[in-house]
């Protein structure tokens, strides 16, 4: 599965490009992250050790930074959208996929038609764009969940409904889905990376962050909403998680957002 960390876009340019064929040409790293959408032809890419095609109606995305050579293979055109975001390392790892859906096409060309040089914000462009991640990465996740074992698939979704309760746990969960614990924890960690146990901890220390920094509600409803059985047990957690407690946590947030 492609991995991206969340990251505000701060900068964004569209263009509709044509090529004629062109043979391998070294291209240096460039200050700005590449995704685009290939509306013909065919290209040859070597970034990272690793050759990718991309073909008509692939996605090519190529990280910032990155040198890599390519060589135009047919005449092209792509819709090429130019972009940069607050962290640096938020998306690099090169990527071409076969693109089956329809919709994802209309959104870049509807992103090209938006856009403007003069708008200097392009807010109904930046919507687009992010229509457009938020349809890779469901194009992405149902891809690799596809391998994924469908009790493995269902307890990852019981644990992400049920952890507001705070008698939740991992044998509530093995009982329900009527599965050894032992096998749930081999096969969740195969899928995952993480055992059940840690997963069901970063799902609610991630919620706790959420609801901390918005600001509306106290320690104690923060935890009572994340499942922690008691306040102190969830100031314990959190100050072991993040080096802060709950309260000095919310307190930097809020200071480094008026600034």
């Amino acid at each position: 599965m492609i991995k991206v960390k969340k990251s505000p876009i701060i900068s964004l340019s569209v263009f509709n490009i044509t090529f004629d064929k062109h043979p391998l040409t070294e291209v240096k790293g460039r200050q700005f992250y590449s995704l685009s959408f290939r509306k013909k032809g065919v290209a040859k890419f070597n970034i990272d050790g690793k050759t990718f095609i991309s073909k008509e109606s692939c996605i090519t995305f190529t990280p910032k930074g990155k040198a890599y050579s390519t060589e135009i293979l047919e005449e092209s055109q792509i819709i090429a959208i130019h972009f940069d975001c607050l962290h640096s390392d938020s998306f690099d790892t090169p990527m071409v996929i076969k693109n089956n859906s329809n919709q994802i096409e209309r959104l870049f060309d509807e992103a090209f038609e938006k856009y403007s040089v003069e708008d200097a914000n392009n807010f109904e462009c930046y919507s687009i764009f992010y229509k457009i991640l938020a349809e890779i990465e469901a194009y992405s996740q149902k891809k690799y969940e596809s391998k994924i074992k469908p009790k493995i698939l269902k307890a990852k979704s019981e644990i992400e409904k049920n952890f507001t309760d705070s008698n939740y746990n991992i044998s509530t969960l093995v009982e329900k889905l009527k599965i050894s614990p032992s096998y749930l924890r081999a096969e969740f960690k195969k899928a995952y990376s993480i055992s059940p146990v840690e997963y069901l901890n970063s799902v609610r220390q991630r919620n706790a962050v959420s609801i901390l920094t918005s600001d509306y509600y106290s320690i104690e409803d923060v935890a009572k909403k994340c499942g922690y059985c008691s306040t102190s047990y969830f100031i314990q957690v959190f100050k072991k998680n993040t080096g802060y407690s709950p309260l000095k946590y919310k307190e930097k947030f809020l200071e480094k957002s008026n600034l």
